[in-house]
């Protein structure tokens, strides 16, 4: 599936979502997404009305002669931009808006604004008008003039976001719900990430405030951020006279700021890098779980997935040590040696198990460090229905899953025609292997038994063009997510 393509997937299910929830809300008169022949505005999902949202007027617009506001927001332009960059082109495609109450009267016509936006918390909504924004209130009055840049909540994603930014030239502004300016001095730039509200002040020092208007980590940081994945100990890494340490969401300092880099892994560990460049990870209570002695931990991506493999609580590592690749587990017990030159964390449609490199050839082993595939090939494709493809001095051929050979290393080129049949149909069509030697193409079962020679050329470019056009097959690609020495980046 493409990117576009999933986009729009979630695009779709979301407008569904806004859809059914409007229909809770005011089905006393809202039929399907039309009101009076207006079209309501869509809300975000998850950018939730307050529980009196039946008595707040609702964003509507007409489309005649317009462009669709549904296929501007399904646009990749769209999505990529800014918010203000967004509402700029809402504004641009001939957009009109007008606020209706229960009784389908105007509250607010179609035209005042070039930008409008649906009430939320404290009954009040963003409007805008040639470029300049305000905050009207429920009967419509402006409230807050149309004298600023931009005005945004921090983010559409919390029910909790009480508070409006408010930019002007190069300062913000803090309001609270009832418009009151939160005193809260210097603020430069803003932006929300993961629930959390970052400030940066006009030296670019950066700090916190929470979505009430309360700073809770002051202006003293180079660097403030938290992982994606959420550390185990809750709070902050943050970079201060150029050394990293971690501290919680009311600056209290958890880790002491003596690191040259801090990140976080799957599962909320989060690896630390002493002065000597090495890494290592604290536990919970602050002792050291995986001590300083590698260069370098990856995640695994399959943790989640070991049950059988693993006791329960296991968490396995890839660790860099003295230019070699193996892995750990959370106890700092080695299960895989660390012999290798790389190795895969993660595969997509990839074996239980990982890709690895030595001496530029490549196998596949266990979770465990059992050799599957030998090491031995320039080459080792991703298995599929058991099957796999590998390359050996220059010539192609397959291999079981158990290592035993289908078709023999003799092969120009190799194709395995196996459909996922949850994404494509594949009708009473049966799996092959498509092989081309000295110039004849040929299908084989997936036992490797000849089912057709002399395929047609023509057959064969109308098929697996697209597959040809994808060049030489690597395991150095991204699919393989092949971990190697001095992968980390160490800098933010």
């Amino acid at each position: 599936m493409s990117y576009k393509k999933f986009l729009n997937r979630i695009e779709k299910r979301n407008i569904l979502i806004v859809y059914f929830l409007f229909a809770i809300t005011i089905s006393a008169f809202c039929q399907g997404n039309k009101i009076a022949g207006y079209e309501i505005v869509e809300k975000s999902p998850l950018g939730y009305l307050p529980k009196d949202s039946k008595n707040l007027p609702i964003l509507v617009t007409t489309k005649e002669g317009k462009k669709s506001l549904a296929t501007l927001k399904n646009s990749i332009e769209y999505m990529n931009a800014t918010p203000k960059q967004r509402n700029s082109m809402i504004a641009q495609g001939g957009i009109e808006y007008a606020y209706l109450d229960n009784n389908h009267n105007f509250v607010v016509p179609l035209g005042v604004y070039d930008f409008a936006d649906n009430f939320g918390l404290g009954r009040k909504a963003i409007v805008a008008k040639k470029g300049k924004y305000g905050i009207i209130d429920e009967f419509g009055r402006l409230v807050l003039p149309l004298e600023y840049d931009f005005i945004e909540r921090p983010s559409i994603w919390s029910k909790y976001a009480n508070i409006f930014l408010a930019t002007k030239q190069d300062t913000v502004k803090i309001f609270d719900e009832n418009l009151n300016v939160i005193p809260t001095e210097g603020i430069a730039s803003y932006w929300d990430w993961d629930g959390n509200l970052f400030v940066a002040d006009k030296k670019n020092k950066v700090g916190l405030i929470d979505y009430n208007g309360k700073q809770t980590i002051p202006f003293l940081y180079d660097t403030l951020y938290k992982e994606h994945s959420g550390p185990r100990i809750s709070g902050f890494i943050a970079k201060k006279d150029g050394f990293y340490g971690f501290v919680t969401n009311n600056n209290e300092v958890i880790q002491p700021f003596k690191y040259n880099y801090i990140y976080a892994l799957q599962g909320g560990y989060t690896v630390y890098i002493d002065q000597n460049n090495k890494v290592g990870i604290y536990d919970e209570s602050g002792k050291i779980m995986i001590p300083f002695d590698y260069d370098a931990i990856y995640n695994t991506w399959y943790n989640n997935h070991l049950t059988k493999e693993f006791p329960d609580n296991t968490t396995i590592f890839i660790v860099e040590k003295d230019g070699k690749i193996g892995t750990i587990d959370n106890k700092n017990n080695v299960i895989i040696p660390i012999i290798y030159d790389g190795l895969s964390g993660w595969v997509e449609h990839g074996p239980k198990a990982h890709f690895v490199k030595n001496n530029d050839k490549y196998g596949i082993i266990s979770h465990k460090g059992e050799i599957i595939i030998p090491i031995e090939y320039d080459y080792v494709g991703l298995p599929r229905s058991g099957v796999i493809p590998v390359i050996k001095n220059g010539k192609y051929g397959v291999v079981s899953w158990k290592n035993k050979e289908i078709l023999p290393c003799i092969y120009d080129k190799i194709v395995l025609d196996i459909p996922i049949p949850r994404f494509v149909d594949i009708g009473n069509e049966k799996p092959k292997i498509v092989a081309l030697q000295q110039n004849v193409w040929k299908y084989f079962d997936l036992n490797g038994k000849l089912l057709q020679s002399n395929v047609s050329l023509k057959v064969i470019n109308d098929k697996y063009d697209y597959i040809f056009k994808w060049g030489d097959p690597s395991n150095e690609k991204h699919d393989f997510d092949l971990k190697q020495k001095g992968g980390i980046i160490r800098e933010r």
